[in-house]
Parts: structure tokens; sequence; C-alpha cells
């Protein structure tokens, strides 16, 4: 673990990765699921980055897609293995994704990318653009507000998580930068989704590599 930023935060999710995955299925969020498998071809070959306990990868495969799932906690990684036996799992640092170019039909890319300094997300989306084929789709889903902060809240039983919050029109512009067209760009509220939830704002960004 090359930053301390990063080993902090993964040491933490190794330490509640049983309790984790348990409650990271009651924040899926569900409609950009949907949407992203609806921009992929049949039978997509899907980069799950940042899989954590495989709960998105588990709703990808039973749709059909094959699904590579990479992360950088080793416990989460125990979790994905034995609840997503039809996918793979690498423990990687999304900072250096040992992949060939144009592996992938579709990046999904869901609050993982939050956990960077906000200097290390272009050159991580740079090399999204390389991995994926022409015509493929990122998904990114990041917090909206402003600056960096270790947080502590109770989805991570109140232990510190270092998170980096972004401006919609700054995402937009991150991801053509790097080559990308948006397709849709939106941010909503969790308690409107479930109002027993968050009052927290996210960024979903869907785009495709030309």
């Amino acid at each position: 673990m090359r930053n301390d930023h990063v080993a902090k935060t993964i040491a933490v999710y190794d330490m509640m990765a049983e309790k984790y995955a348990k409650k990271l299925n009651d924040y899926a969020p569900l409609p950009e699921r949907e949407r992203f498998i609806s921009l992929l071809p049949n039978h997509a070959h899907i980069l799950d980055v940042g899989c954590g306990p495989g709960r998105d990868a588990d709703y990808f495969t039973a749709n059909g897609s094959s699904v590579t799932g990479v992360d950088f906690s080793e416990k989460l990684l125990e979790i994905a293995r034995l609840r997503v036996t039809q996918a793979i799992f690498y423990k990687q640092d999304f900072r250096s994704l040992r992949f060939s170019k144009h592996s992938f039909d579709g990046i999904w890319a869901c609050a993982s990318l939050l956990h960077l300094k906000r200097h290390e997300v272009s050159i991580v989306l740079n090399k999204f653009f390389q991995l994926l084929k022409s015509g493929g789709i990122l998904f990114i889903m990041v917090k909206e507000g402003s600056g960096e902060a270790d947080v502590a809240e109770e989805l991570s039983f109140h232990l510190s998580r270092h998170f980096t919050y972004f401006q919609k029109e700054e995402v937009k512009h991150m991801v053509k930068d790097a080559g990308f067209e948006v397709i849709e760009q939106y941010a909503y509220n969790e308690k409107d989704r479930r109002p027993d939830h968050r009052d927290l704002w996210w960024i979903s960004s869907f785009s495709k590599k030309p």
C-alpha cells in the first residue's frame, strides 16, 4: 500500500469486512446498475473496480455478464469469491491495474474513486480509457461536495475512511479530459430513495469511449 490514505482506509475495510458486507446490500444503486447493463452488449465483460464483497458483481453475473472484480481489501475479496463463484477477483490497487488494453466492454467504479486523492483520479480515468474497448461504457459514482476528509460514520461502524468530494462540473471535465463522451450525469440524495438513509449527495456519471 503505497500511500497512507489508502492504507488506512483498506485497514478499516479489512477490520469490518463481514459486518460491512451485510450492511452494504441496502445501499445498492439499483437504477444505476440497470442503466449500466442497458448500455452494454449481451454477455459483456465488466471490470468492477473497488468490487468490495461482490454485491454488484453478483447482480451483473446474474444478468449474463462476465465480471472481473478488483479490490485492495483481502477480507472483502474473500467474501466476494465465496458469494460470486462465476466471477474472477484480484487484489489490485486500481491506480496500477494490470490488464491488457481493450479488455472490457464496461467499467463499473461505484464509490471507489472517492478514496483516492484528487490528482490520482485523472490518472486512473486515463487508465480506464485504455482498458475499455471502443464503444465501452464507464460508470463512476462519487460523493458530491468539496475538499477531502477522513470520515467516521454508521455505515463504517464509526471507523474512519478517507474521502475526496467532487462537483458535477468537475467530474464532467475529468471524464472528458480522459477522452470519454458523457452520456448522462446527475446527482441524487440517498434520502430521496430511502428516507431512513443518510442526507448525502452522490454524483452518477455514465460515459462512453468513442
